[in-house]
């Protein structure tokens, strides 16, 4: 190890030096792999990660004190326990030795406030981020309705009360202003052309005022958290595909994790979008929605995405900048600067209209399946009856109730409840110029009037999708449904011959806006038929 000589040798730059080398770390490793950030030294050594501080200052933090340092590592392991607990293993003192310094154990607190600390943390295993994954093919809907889970329980014990602690002037300006900063950051980079920027800037202004409706209500609704901040495709991992560790959440400045949860889902749609997988980002919004059940976030969810892009875009066109980085890299960043705000400009543009999409059919016919078919096409936004009746009543959507027909949740006032609120959550979907998917039976005419008539107030189209089976593959799936018990409804078999004696087919319903499914046989291609002609 290099030694040190004089006083001013001892900063973060020269303590990394000396522990490049592996036999400064309390753990076995034949190498320590160093890394650097413009925050950090952060080191790779055998299963543990270890991250220094920097001496450094920007607008958005200051790291010019130890002081300062020490605090963000005791900050960075309390914030991200909240959502990785298991990775998250402590601080850890750098000491001072003969020939260097060595870094001792981790423990929950500043071992001495003379000495620079690392945070520790668990090695994740190489390939498991969602990036990786999503680059060769392993990121599936089951993953991303896993991170959505997760946030959506993360936000319910993080909310900042109602309404949001801020004046409604204060909310707005919060929100805008990052975005205008953003805007002026790219024009003064001189990277793209002046009437581009002007007609950015704008886009923005026009959203902005657009939105103001919508920013109130979700002030006034309390939809503000103490959120992760950062949360895009590098900082979700997954060990096992039903447990993501979500890491990295931002920890130097509070309020840039003080924000509506339609900000924090946006930083992964846009992620997701960047890399060309709108159906994914739509899929994961829409699982999100659910399991909160904040249909809310959709009229400004793009908005929040553009936001998220547009921080890339400056980003990136500053690095392009950069003398000191090589030539392939800053071409890279040029290209990344470009897609960014190309995304962006995207994103600002309103969508077409909204619509709304019906399933219709008796119990088992396979309804949930072809909806579900629909949303992965990147069709729309399903909205589930079977999970609504179960929330409606305080209930975990998988949990059983053993209501037979007619009983307890299945009265036709609950019913007619769920179909009231089915269309409350639709409304912020098709404000958005999204298509709403109600995945409900709409047995009869006077359920499908509601929803037609409701269409027709919100100016949108309704179109219905009636859903066919043989009787017995409907009884075959109902009685699995039974035996399994994770299904949110608890429509059983003997459901059946009364869903199908009271079921009035939608003849009612306009032959252009209808269309028939026969789920029969392979449930997985459900739906195709529909797809075939024009888009719902």
């Amino acid at each position: 190890m290099s030694s040190l000589h004089g006083k001013e040798a001892v900063t973060p730059d020269r303590i990394a030096a000396c522990l490049s080398e592996a036999a400064a770390w309390p753990v076995g490793a034949p190498t320590a792999e160093w890394i650097q950030t413009h925050i950090s030294h952060v080191f790779l050594v055998g299963d543990r990660v270890y991250k220094l501080r920097k001496s450094v200052a920007f607008p958005f933090l200051d790291f010019t004190s130890r002081e300062a340092r020490n605090a963000d590592c005791v900050r960075e392991v309390a914030l991200n326990r909240r959502l990785s607990p298991s990775v998250y293993l402590g601080v850890a003192p750098v000491q001072p030795a003969a020939d260097g310094f060595r870094v001792g154990t981790a423990g929950e607190a500043i071992a001495d406030e003379g000495l620079e600390h690392v945070t520790v943390m668990r090695r994740l295993p190489a390939g498991s981020d969602a990036l990786a994954m999503l680059r060769d093919g392993r990121l599936a809907s089951r993953h991303l309705a896993a991170v959505a889970e997760r946030l959506a329980r993360f936000h319910a014990d993080v909310a900042l009360g109602r309404p949001a602690p801020w004046p409604p002037d204060g909310w707005r300006e919060r929100i805008a202003a990052p975005v205008r900063e953003c805007v002026t950051a790219l024009e003064a980079s001189g990277s793209f052309e002046p009437t581009r920027i002007a007609d950015l800037s704008e886009r923005v202004e026009r959203t902005v005022r657009a939105l103001d409706p919508w920013l109130e209500r979700r002030r006034s609704e309390g939809r503000a958290v103490e959120g992760h901040g950062d949360l895009h495709l590098d900082h979700v991992w997954f060990e096992r595909d039903d447990e993501p560790l979500l890491i990295d959440c931002i920890e130097f400045d509070d309020d840039l994790r003080r924000i509506d949860p339609a900000s924090e889902v946006a930083f992964l749609a846009m992620d997701l979008r960047y890399r060309d997988r709108a159906d994914l980002a739509e899929l994961f919004l829409a699982g999100y929605a659910d399991r909160a059940d904040d249909y809310g976030i959709f009229p400004g969810v793009d908005f929040y995405a553009a936001y998220r892009a547009l921080v890339r875009a400056k980003v990136a066109a500053f690095a392009a900048q950069q003398d000191s980085v090589a030539l392939e890299q800053r071409r890279a960043a040029e290209a990344s600067a470009e897609r960014h705000l190309v995304l962006a400009e995207s994103l600002l543009e309103p969508r077409s209209g909204g619509s709304l999409l019906l399933m219709c059919g008796t119990v088992g016919s396979g309804k949930s399946t072809v909806a579900r078919r629909f949303a992965e096409a990147g069709q729309g936004i399903p909205i589930a009856s079977d999970r609504l009746r179960k929330r409606l009543a305080g209930l975990d959507p998988t949990d059983r109730t053993g209501a037979g027909v007619d009983q307890g949740l299945y009265d036709p006032d609950h019913t007619r409840r769920v179909y009231r609120e089915m269309l409350a959550r639709a409304a912020p979907v098709v404000e958005s110029g999204r298509a709403a998917i109600l995945d409900a039976s709409f047995a009869t005419r006077e359920q499908r009037s509601l929803a037609r008539s409701w269409a027709a107030e919100q100016g949108v189209p309704a179109r219905l999708i009636e859903v066919r089976c043989a009787r017995e593959r409907a009884r075959e799936r109902l009685a699995t449904r039974s035996r399994v018990g994770r299904d949110p409804s608890d429509a059983g078999p003997d459901f059946l011959a009364v869903s199908e004696a009271r079921f009035e087919p939608p003849d009612e319903w306009p032959a252009q806006d209808r269309r028939v499914v026969d789920s029969d046989g392979n449930d997985a291609s459900a739906g195709s038929a529909a797809f075939a002609e024009d888009p719902v």
